[in-house]
């Protein structure tokens, strides 16, 4: 009875160190913290040292053997370590290294959208002085623009002036040539206005007195 009881306790023992070993393969697990853990090349830490591991060291493990096991490191380096001194999770020197490292890609993060920022802020700058510059010169243009129109009318009307003159001094040289004749012209023209003025004069105060000369 004893001897069926030993053999049960020694397979479910048996079973038991199985399925612990094929559970624990092809497992993630991290180099403990504060150490500085040997690869081995066989499974006997008087074997051969492939690598010195440290703490937060990821390791892939494919086999237990007993305390030890097999290992593949993020090198591409396989071997044998001590199981005891590997855990389940990052260590709390990988997951700071990690926070640090994410601390810094905010960091620069932040920087770029504060120069991102200081560009805008700049091209936002030089658009608003842009359009002052654009509006200055529209004004300048249509003061241009209206100086020129002045100009042309000033010139147009000093072209007149000089057509109008040789007419002017074309009638100055005649009247100085022909003044005779012209004061000559005039004198008869106020005489027959005179004679013309008195007979309707007369006619007028005839017909008003019924044909009687008062002088």
């Amino acid at each position: 009875m004893s001897r069926k009881l030993i053999g049960s306790i020694l397979i479910v023992l048996m079973v038991g160190s199985v399925q612990a070993q094929t559970s624990d393969n092809l497992q993630e697990r991290y180099v403990t913290d504060q150490l500085r853990l040997s690869l081995y090349e066989q499974a006997d830490e008087r074997s051969k040292v492939i690598q010195l591991l440290s703490s937060g060291d990821k390791l892939v493990v494919s086999e237990i053997a007993g305390p030890y096991a097999s290992v593949l490191t993020s090198q591409g380096n396989r071997g044998w370590v001590k199981r005891g001194f590997l855990v389940s999770n990052p260590t709390s020197g990988l997951l700071l290294g990690e926070m640090e490292k994410k601390n810094e890609k905010l960091k620069q993060e932040l920087d770029r959208l504060a120069n991102s920022k200081a560009v805008i802020d700049q091209y936002e700058s030089d658009m608003n002085a842009i359009n002052e510059k654009l509006e200055s010169l529209e004004i300048e243009k249509e003061n241009a623009e209206q100086t020129i129109i002045d100009l042309r009318r000033q010139a147009e009307e000093k072209i007149l002036q000089e057509k109008a003159k040789p007419a002017i001094a074309s009638l100055i040289n005649i009247a100085t040539i022909y003044w005779q004749y012209i004061a000559l012209a005039c004198a008869i023209i106020v005489l027959l206005g005179f004679f013309v003025g008195k007979s309707v004069t007369e006619s007028s105060i005839k017909k008003r007195f019924h044909g009687i000369k008062v002088w």
